[in-house]
């Protein structure tokens, strides 16, 4: 259901609730008056015939009163009787209810009521009429004539049919219900037209803008024709469209460039890998030839040393070259199940010697088996290669600690590497994984770009937190076998 289809469902909810609230309020209200006005007409009514009998009765025209009972009769007038307070009939417009006892329920109510009020009562055959029972008291006037010392002569009885109010009642109902209905479908029409024109016509213009802009690309502008908020939002998305298109276009021309820099790299690993191959073995018989040769120099001769140094560098010149064949040709994985804590006590004891060379303290702490499916020799080629690179970090001493727990997620193993040493700058956070990146005269810069690549080869991660003065940590994030 659409937005305007609620809006207007809501509004017309809260509209009928409110207008058959004060629709009842008024009904209610017009109910009341309507009654009132019958319990005036009945007072005035009364008030007619009790005077009526005491100027007939001053007249000495007493008899006659029967007959003006009678004439007073209307459409909506029952009956009209006046009885003693014992009950006995002695005037009455009914046929045949004078010298009788009056039995009707009206008598009991009174005595009940013990009140003159206008009551309602049951005529029988569910018809409900008006009833008003007044004292005809015995005053001076009546005493001249009729002695006694009763404060109370008779009793007045009028009835009126309901039927006349009901119906005044009933069209006053009708009346009402019609206005609130009209009112009601006036309400509701004029919201629906309202909310087309001014919500509904100009959002579905939006939404075909946007529709086209999706199919013809970022470039097509939305009209602003409007005033309003409308006119807001379609000025507001140009500006986020124009963004967008302008930041597509710059992340497509750094894809490019990226895409260039790939094919560059990619050309030069070839490169350096034929060249790094056509060096290997050269170097492999020149370090051999020198070394035939030192063993003709006596070890006092100082060509012995110079030897030895030039041995030394064809060394790290060979490291460097296996690196850059290992960095430009990795070799395939061959996973199986190892206990990760067997890789982490291998790499231990390989940097063992050189730590004690610098007084660094090697730690570790496990939370028990943890199983991995691995390259080992290739994952214990990454973990030396952190350590080697924290260990250069604390020629003076410190600490090295490797913590094998529970990763991140589920079914996931963590490797943390931490050391004591100064820090990395967070300028070079970003690079330190970045081939040929070092900020050291030795080593060729391929250590953490080599270890990046085995741990993405096996569907892990690698990251690394530090800050200058307290030390790095490097953590190794790999799928368990659990």
């Amino acid at each position: 259901m659409g937005l305007n289809k609620k809006f207007i469902l809501c509004f017309s909810a809260v509209a009928l609730l409110t207008i058959a609230f004060f629709s009842w309020q008024n009904f209610r209200i017009s109910q009341e008056q309507i009654r009132d006005n019958r319990r005036g007409k009945i007072e005035l009514l009364n008030e007619i015939i009790n005077n009526g009998l005491k100027s007939l009765m001053l007249e000495g025209r007493g008899r006659e009163f029967q007959k003006f009972l009678e004439n007073l009769i209307a459409e909506d007038i029952i009956a009209i009787r006046i009885f003693t307070e014992d009950g006995m009939i002695l005037n009455s417009t009914v046929p045949g209810e004078i010298g009788q006892r009056f039995q009707h329920k009206d008598m009991s109510v009174y005595r009940a009521r013990n009140d003159l009020s206008i009551f309602w009562t049951d005529a029988g055959k569910g018809k409900k009429i008006f009833s008003k029972i007044v004292l005809i008291r015995n005053d001076r006037t009546c005493q001249r004539c009729h002695g006694g010392v009763a404060h109370i002569r008779g009793m007045l009885d009028v009835e009126f049919a309901s039927k006349a109010t009901d119906d005044d009642i009933t069209a006053a109902a009708s009346g009402i219900a019609r206005t609130a209905l009209l009112t009601l479908f006036l309400l509701i029409g004029s919201i629906w037209l309202l909310s087309s024109y001014l919500v509904k016509k100009p959002i579905d213009e939006l939404i075909g803008s946007l529709e086209r802009v999706a199919g013809g690309g970022l470039r097509e502008q939305l009209p602003t024709n409007r005033s309003e908020e409308m006119g807001l939002l379609a000025s507001s998305l140009n500006a986020i469209m124009a963004d967008i298109d302008r930041k597509g276009a710059e992340i497509d021309k750094c894809r490019a460039d990226r895409d260039v820099y790939i094919d560059k790299m990619a050309s030069l690993g070839e490169l350096a890998a034929s060249v790094a191959h056509d060096i290997k073995n050269p170097l492999a018989g020149i370090s051999g030839a020198l070394q035939v040769l030192a063993e003709d120099f006596p070890e006092d001769s100082p060509r012995k040393d110079i030897t030895r140094e030039i041995l030394d560098e064809i060394d790290r010149l060979d490291r460097a070259v296996k690196d850059l064949l290992l960095f430009a040709r990795p070799p395939d994985m061959h996973l199986i199940p190892v206990d990760i804590n067997a890789i982490i006590e291998k790499v231990m004891a390989r940097v063992a010697p050189r730590a004690d060379e610098q007084k660094v303290r090697i730690e570790m702490r496990s939370t028990g088996d943890l199983s991995i499916m691995v390259d080992p020799e290739q994952l214990e080629r990454a973990v030396g290669n952190i350590a080697l690179h924290s260990l250069q970090s604390m020629p003076y001493g410190g600490r090295l600690g490797f913590d094998v727990h529970d990763g991140p997620e589920q079914h996931e193993v963590e490797i943390s590497v931490s050391d004591t040493g100064p820090g990395i700058p967070q300028d070079n956070l970003k690079d330190i994984f970045k081939p040929f990146f070092s900020t050291k005269h030795s080593g060729s810069g391929l250590g953490l770009a080599i270890t990046r690549n085995i741990i993405e080869g096996h569907r892990g991660r690698i990251a690394v937190e530090s800050s200058p003065g307290s030390g790095t940590r490097y953590r190794i994030i790999l799928p368990s076998t659990r």
